[in-house]
C-alpha cells in the first residue's frame, strides 16, 4: 500500500479529489470548508476498506474512496480533516495495516 500526506492542499489538488470520488459528503466537505490536510492512501479494495475503518476510528477525520481510470484499476482513500488529525490516522493506517492483510 502506498501513502501520502498533502499539508494545506492546493485547489487542483481538491479539484482532483473532488473530480475522482463519486461521494457526495466528500465533495461537499471540500465545497464546503477549507481542507487543511489531506491523506491518500492506494491499494486493494481490502485494503482501502480496512484503512478507512482505521482512520475514522483514530481521529476526527473524514474518509472516502476514490476511483480510478476504471474502478477496479485503481482503488484510493481520501482522508480529509485538521493536520494534527490526518497525520495521526495515516500513522494508524499504516501501524496497523502493514503486515496484516495478505
Amino acid at each position: 500500500m502506498k501513502y501520502s500526506i498533502i499539508d494545506r492542499p492546493s485547489a487542483g489538488a481538491q479539484n482532483i479529489i473532488k473530480r475522482k470520488c463519486f461521494d457526495k459528503r466528500l465533495q461537499d466537505l471540500i465545497d464546503s470548508t477549507k481542507v487543511e490536510s489531506m491523506g491518500i492512501c492506494q491499494g486493494s479494495v481490502l485494503e482501502i476498506v480496512v484503512a478507512s475503518d482505521i482512520a475514522e476510528k483514530r481521529g476526527d477525520v473524514f474518509a472516502g474512496e476514490l476511483n480510478g481510470t476504471c474502478p477496479n484499476h485503481i482503488t484510493c482513500l481520501a482522508v480529509l480533516g485538521t493536520t494534527a488529525a490526518v497525520k495521526a490516522a495515516m500513522k494508524a493506517i499504516e501501524e496497523n495495516l502493514d503486515g496484516r492483510i495478505h
